[in-house]
């Protein structure tokens, strides 16, 4: 469980430096490097609740935390990290009001038995304003999920 929680540390703190380093990047989500997503939905046998937030550290891939709340019989609380690959570019949709990706978070499970928690998903955002929308998901992993919330971008 040690070595989860170190190699998952380490990843986020080379992610960060990646972070630092690539600020000044032309990417193809223009608007924003940053933004922050919370909401609810429906987890395999529970009502979760999460945030996470998305960092740009290459063009067209964000990594970030994500902290998952969920309430059934037992308390369950997700922390992991993510990272998604942005299709914007590649369906050539625009950035300023869509947003579609797809990818995989891994984390840590702080139930009654702390376990590894993965799961990969795909989801969307609309954007109503420059900094306000919509968010989609879906996934499977450690928990299936359909999730809806809001995104704001800074």
């Amino acid at each position: 469980m040690k070595r989860y929680l170190i190699l998952s540390a380490m990843m986020l703190f080379a992610f960060m430096g990646k972070m630092q380093a690539q600020n000044g990047l032309d990417h193809d989500i223009k608007e924003s490097i940053v933004r922050l997503s919370i909401g609810s939905g429906f987890y395999s046998g529970g009502f979760p609740v999460y945030a996470y937030a998305d960092f740009l550290v290459h063009p067209g891939w964000t990594v970030g935390p994500q902290v998952d709340f969920v309430f059934n019989n037992h308390f369950h609380f997700v922390l992991s990290g993510r990272a998604d690959y942005h299709f914007t570019k590649l369906l050539n949709i625009p950035s300023d009001t869509w947003d579609v990706y797809a990818g995989a978070t891994m984390g840590v499970d702080f139930s009654h038995h702390t376990t590894f928690s993965s799961g990969i998903h795909a989801g969307g955002r609309w954007y109503w304003n420059k900094t306000w929308g919509l968010n989609a998901e879906i996934g499977g992993g450690t928990y299936f999920a359909a999730k809806l919330g809001v995104s704001f971008r800074l």
